[in-house]
Parts: C-alpha cells; structure tokens; sequence
C-alpha cells in the first residue's frame, strides 16, 4: 500500500492541470457548460461544496418576488428557488441551450413547480421587459457569458429601481472570477455594490440598481 500516496499525488496533479488547462480555454472562449455533461452541475460532491440552501440564503430572494435565474442549467437550484418566492411570485428561468431546459423542464415537473418559467434566450439580450425584475442571480455562470459587460446592461434593463443583482463564484468552476472583478464588473455596469458574503473560495456578492 505504499504506492498509494503516489496515486493520491498524482491525481492531484492531474486535477491541477486540468483545472488551469479548463481556466485558460475558459478565458480564451467563455461558453455556457455543455448540456452533454450537465451531470457534473447535479454531482451530489458538489452540492456538498455548493449548498443550495445557503447560496439562495445569500441571494435573498423572498415570497412574492419576480425573479430571474441566468443559466439555470438542469435546476441546481431551481426548484429550491422557486419555492422561496412562492406562489405568488414568479422564477424566470433563461437559459440559451434546449438541452438543459428540457432537463429542467422534467425536473419542474417532477417536483410540480409551476411557477417556474422556462425561456430560451440569450443574456446579451433579455427577452424581458424594462423593469420588470425584483431580482436577478447568476451561480458560477457569469464567466461563462460571452461579452458579460452587454449581459450587465441587460440585467440592469430589466431590474427595476432597487432592484437587486447578485453573483455567486465558487473557486473550482473553471469560469471563476475573483470577488474584485466581479465588484469592478458590476459597478461599471452601473450598479452600487451592497455586501460580499463568503469567503474567497465561495462567495456572493450583492448589488442594487439605484
């Protein structure tokens, strides 16, 4: 067995290369996470490290809301969520690949959400109406988002006055973005930055349309 500190080492090192190898394309190419491997968004190791309880905590949606889900994926959170805002609220859920909305649309179904809307589309180009939107968060999906700063301008758009836009990062999705861009995104998008929760490992960071 005492090949097995070995082992350990190199899957570590394995782990590292690809993760910096991910970071680099991810930079290079940002890109929504492939629905062909959507179940590592649903590994149950990652809802160890990411808790949904604690992220939609942090995110402060509440019953009664309008709120909107950018890049729900499978529905990480979805169903969680929509609960939160209730029944007389209303989860937009936007994502721009059919696959992934097909996977949440059975899982809505499964669990009998039915104030969850399912939409097709593209955040540089929200098919929302000006100030309709309580709310809007986006869970390790902003780095994904090609020419995020045109996606900013969207959310503001659709944000009502007070609204509020937050952004939750966690550090071993490839797309990561540090808690100090994140901030200099937002507020060059025109938005006040209100609290940093988290740590520099996972974190969300709350803004407000004013």
């Amino acid at each position: 067995m005492k090949w097995l500190p070995g082992v350990a080492l190199s899957i570590m090192g394995l782990f590292v290369v690809l993760q910096a190898v991910a970071r680099i394309w991810s930079r290079l190419s940002p890109r929504p996470c492939p629905g062909e491997i959507s179940f590592i968004l649903e590994n149950p190791l990652r809802r160890r490290v990411l808790s949904a309880a604690e992220t939609l905590k942090r995110v402060g949606l509440k019953e009664g809301m309008t709120a909107l889900e950018l890049g729900p994926g499978p529905g990480f959170l979805t169903v969680d969520a929509a609960r939160m805002v209730g029944d007389l609220g209303r989860l937009v859920c936007l994502d721009i690949q059919p696959r992934m909305l097909a996977q949440l649309k059975k899982k809505v179904g499964d669990q009998s959400v039915r104030n969850a809307d399912l939409v097709l589309g593209s955040a540089n180009a929200l098919p929302l109406a000006d100030d309709s939107l309580d709310l809007a968060f986006l869970v390790c999906v902003l780095g994904e988002v090609p020419r995020n700063d045109e996606a900013l301008r969207e959310l503001r758009r659709a944000l009502r006055r007070g609204g509020i836009l937050s952004i939750t990062e966690l550090i071993v999705d490839p797309d990561y973005s540090t808690r100090k861009s994140v901030v200099a995104k937002g507020e060059k998008g025109g938005f006040s930055h209100v609290e940093t929760l988290g740590n520099f490992f996972y974190y969300t960071i709350n803004f407000r349309k004013d």
